[in-house]
């Protein structure tokens, strides 16, 4: 006749962690899928810089990107002569339409800068001519993207 210990009806003192590591393991999934998308501005290959400041791109800054031409990409004719594709944020913008595009980007939020990621295979010509258009309207603190000299 053995006594019976802690077979009784109350509270059970195991904890099911199961359910706990099914909903870790999700959110684990929905923010590896997530994060690639946080990339604002269109992917460009950014030219490399001996010095720069690192800033976390987190929705803070009205990303102008400036592309280069498929048909240059394709023939390998670097630098191109033909002009680049501009996008403000993820829209595709041409000289007449890049200022209302960043007016209705600053009604968003009126904090944000601009921040311009440019192709590294673009001539400076091209780059310049996007500066000129945004000094003209009196948009003079912009910030140009580079990567880091390793």
């Amino acid at each position: 006749m053995g006594a019976k210990v802690g077979t009784g009806g109350g509270p059970m003192a195991d904890i099911n962690v199961t359910p706990l590591i099914d909903v870790v393991l999700v959110l684990l999934v929905v923010f590896m899928v997530i994060t690639p998308m946080l990339q604002s501005g269109m992917p460009v290959d950014l030219p490399i810089a001996t010095q720069t400041t690192t800033v976390k791109d987190v929705g803070q800054h009205i990303v102008v990107s400036i592309t280069v031409n498929d048909a240059c990409v394709e023939k390998d004719d670097f630098p191109c002569q033909e002009p680049a594709g501009w996008f403000v944020e993820q829209e595709q913008v041409d000289k007449d339409t890049i200022i209302e595009q960043i007016d209705l980007e600053y009604l968003k939020n009126a904090e944000r800068s601009i921040l311009i990621k440019a192709d590294e295979r673009l001539t400076y010509k091209q780059v310049r001519e996007v500066t000129a258009i945004l000094a003209e309207r009196r948009m003079n603190t912009v910030l140009i993207a580079a990567k880091k000299e390793e």
